[in-house]
C-alpha cells in the first residue's frame, strides 16, 4: 500500500499557487527578499524595501507569495520574528476604503502567522486588535454614507499604526503585509486609493512602525498606477516574472518529483520538449506534467514516449484552459482573436486587422489577458499553445 502512494503521487497541480517546497526558480526576487528581510531585522534603524510582484496570468506571482511567508516563518524563524499576512483582492472588497480596511484588518486577525515561540502571545495581541476592529465594523454599517465620513472614526492608518506598536512590545521585528491583485484598486477601487494607501504606507513608515509592504498585479497595470499616481510607484522596489528559461523548466519539472519520491525520469531531451512546447510558462509546465504523471508513474520518460502523448496533452489543455478563455470573449472580440491566429504572426499591431474599432478590442482582450501588450500598439496572443488552440478551429 505504501508503494502504490508513492506511485501514485503527484505533486503538480496548475489551478493554484505552487507549495513552497516545490517553489523554482526566481533566485533574483528571492534573493532581494532574504536581503531585504536581514537587513531590515538586523537593524531598527534600517527601513525595509517595499516589494511589486509584477506578471501576466499564470506566472506565479501568488506563489510567490507563499515562498515570501515560507522564507520567513520556516527558513528565517530563527534570525527573525516576522508577521504576515496575505491578504487577496477582489473588486468587491476595494468599492471603498472602508470596505478595504475592513477586510484586510478581517484578514489580518483571521490568517497570521508568527514563529512558533511567539504564536501565542501574538495571537492573543491579534484577538484584542479583532475586538476593537469588530466595533468600529458594527458601528461603521449602522451609520448612514454621510455620518460615516464625517466621523472618521476609523482608519487603515491608526488600526497598523496601533497594531505595530503591540506587536512590537510582542517581540516581533517585522510585519510583511502581502496585497495579492492589486490591479482592482484601480479598475474596481474608490476614486484615489492609491494616494490613500500611498499616505498610509509613507505615514506608518515615518512613524517607525516595520511593516514591508509587498504588491502583486500584471504587467500592463503598473504604467497605469505611474500615471494615476506616480508617488505609489515609487514606493516600491519593482521585479517582473516572465516564463523559465530552461534550467528553470528543468527545475519546476524535477524538483517536485525529486521532493515528492516520484520514482519517474524526465530525459533532457524531453524536458528540451517541455520547454519549447510550453515556452516555460508555469501553468502549462505544471497542466502537462500533472497529465503525464497520470499515464506514467515510473520509469523513464524518452522523447518517444513524450511524442506519443503529445496530442493528447495538447487536447486536455484545449478543453481545460483553451475553451474557456475564447469563451469569455464577446463576439466581437472572438473574431479579432482569429484573425490575429490566422496572422501566423508571433508580434501583430491592430492595424493588421480589418477595422476602426480594433485598436480598443485589442485593449479589451489586452485586460482579459488573452493578447499580451508587447510595446507601444504591438501585441501578441498570451501563448503559442492557445494560438495553435485558434487556428485548430477554422477546420470545425
Amino acid at each position: 500500500m505504501t508503494k502504490m502512494a508513492k506511485m501514485t503521487a503527484n505533486p503538480f497541480y496548475a489551478r493554484g499557487p505552487v507549495e513552497p517546497k516545490f517553489f523554482a526558480d526566481r533566485d533574483e526576487i528571492l534573493d532581494f527578499f532574504r536581503m531585504n528581510i536581514n537587513e531590515a531585522g538586523g537593524s531598527k534603524s534600517t527601513k525595509p524595501d517595499n516589494i511589486a510582484v509584477l506578471g501576466n496570468w499564470g506566472i506565479g506571482k501568488t506563489s510567490t507569495l507563499q515562498k515570501f511567508r515560507d522564507i520567513l516563518h520556516n527558513e528565517m524563524k530563527d534570525s527573525i520574528n516576522a508577521f504576515s499576512v496575505l491578504f487577496s483582492l477582489k473588486p468587491s472588497i476595494c468599492e471603498d476604503a472602508d470596505v478595504f480596511t475592513s477586510c484586510l484588518l478581517d484578514a489580518i486577525s483571521k490568517q497570521y502567522s508568527t514563529s512558533i515561540p511567539l504564536k501565542r502571545r501574538v495571537g492573543e495581541v491579534i484577538k484584542e486588535e479583532a475586538k476593537i476592529w469588530e466595533q468600529w465594523k458594527i458601528n461603521s454599517i449602522s451609520m448612514s454614507p454621510e455620518l460615516r465620513r464625517k466621523t472618521k472614526e476609523h482608519s487603515l492608518l491608526d488600526a497598523l499604526g496601533r497594531l505595530w506598536g503591540k506587536l512590537e512590545n510582542s517581540g516581533i521585528d517585522l510585519a510583511v503585509i502581502m496585497m495579492d491583485d492589486i490591479h482592482y484598486l484601480i479598475t474596481d477601487g474608490w476614486k484615489g486609493s492609491l494616494y490613500d494607501l500611498r499616505t498610509d504606507i509613507q505615514t506608518l513608515s515615518a512613524d517607525g512602525a516595520r511593516y514591508l509592504f509587498v504588491i502583486t498585479g500584471p504587467i500592463f497595470i503598473y504604467p497605469e498606477m505611474h500615471e494615476l499616481a506616480e508617488p505609489f510607484t515609487r514606493l516600491f522596489e519593482k521585479f517582473e516574472l516572465v516564463n523559465f528559461d530552461l534550467s528553470g523548466t528543468k527545475e519546476a519539472i524535477t524538483k517536485p518529483l525529486e521532493v515528492s519520491g516520484v520514482p519517474l525520469k524526465i530525459s533532457d531531451d524531453v524536458v528540451e520538449q517541455i520547454h519549447k512546447m510550453t515556452e516555460g510558462h508555469p501553468f502549462f509546465i505544471a497542466s502537462i506534467m500533472r497529465d503525464i504523471l497520470r499515464i506514467y508513474k515510473e520509469g523513464d520518460l524518452t522523447p518517444e514516449k513524450f511524442e506519443g502523448i503529445r496530442g493528447e496533452l495538447i487536447s486536455h489543455l484545449a478543453r481545460s484552459k483553451f475553451q474557456d478563455d475564447y469563451d469569455i470573449a464577446t463576439d466581437a472580440e472572438k473574431l479579432i482573436l482569429l484573425r490575429c491566429a490566422k496572422l501566423g504572426k508571433e508580434v501583430f499591431s491592430p492595424s493588421d486587422i480589418e477595422g476602426k474599432s480594433q485598436p480598443k478590442l485589442f485593449e479589451r482582450l489586452g485586460k482579459k489577458e488573452l493578447l499580451i501588450k508587447i510595446s507601444r500598439g504591438k501585441y501578441r496572443l498570451y501563448h503559442p499553445l492557445f494560438a495553435e488552440y485558434l487556428r485548430s478551429m477554422e477546420g470545425e
